[in-house]
């Protein structure tokens, strides 16, 4: 699963698992941004400042989609000797707005992902991201490693799903510890990056399974 932002005036940024290119719209070239860790299926957002974030992603991954040659506890992988890439499942990759008179060569320029400097607390794959009034930004359930559909019949953990979910919240920058939300309990099995919008009120309306709340 790709994305894609305009970056500056003139470029768009490409991203999929652990490369990212900006194209040049006016030239039709592109150059390679390395990603460290793997942004697979992560939640992003843009940040006051012009900066663009995202958040967390798949653990390691080595050819064929298999996990990556070395373990972690989680059941994923930490690290993958042949794609070179990183466990992102609790990542947050920033990167600054340029312009095309900069140079994207430069550190300035490329992302910023560093997990042991900053990470979320929680694993979240297909998690949500809403920005809030302040410039906060909100982080909303999401997997905790494999899988598409959270769902185990019979479903007899709706929070966790037998380790595979993770129906918690956090913010960005940090509020405090992640707290559990009712609501990703009750659409437990079919919540992935669910519909987040933050309404003129201040509150939230959420959408996922056949469920809304705010």
């Amino acid at each position: 699963m790709g994305r894609s932002m305009v970056n500056s005036t003139s470029r768009v940024l490409l991203s999929y698992r652990t490369h990212t290119s900006p194209r040049d719209i006016n030239s039709r070239t592109a150059q390679l941004m390395d990603v460290l860790t793997n942004a697979f299926c992560a939640s992003g957002m843009h940040l006051p400042n012009g900066s663009y974030v995202t958040f967390g992603g798949n653990g390691a991954v080595g050819p064929g989609g298999n996990i990556g040659s070395v373990k972690n506890n989680e059941g994923s992988g930490s690290f993958d000797a042949t794609y070179g890439d990183y466990d992102g499942g609790k990542s947050i990759r920033i990167l600054n707005p340029c312009t095309t008179s900069d140079n994207f060569s430069s550190s300035q320029c490329q992302w910023f992902d560093n997990a042991t400097v900053l990470a979320m607390q929680k694993r979240r794959w297909y998690s949500a991201a809403e920005p809030l009034g302040d410039g906060t930004i909100a982080l909303i359930g999401g997997f905790v490693n494999g899988g598409y559909i959270n769902r185990n019949t019979p479903n007899t953990d709706p929070a966790y799903e037998g380790g595979a979910a993770e129906p918690t919240y956090e913010f960005f920058p940090s509020r405090g510890a992640a707290t559990v939300m009712e609501f990703m309990i009750a659409t437990s099995g079919l919540n992935s990056y669910a519909h987040s919008y933050l309404m003129p009120s201040g509150k939230m309306l959420l959408q996922a399974n056949i469920s809304t709340s705010k």
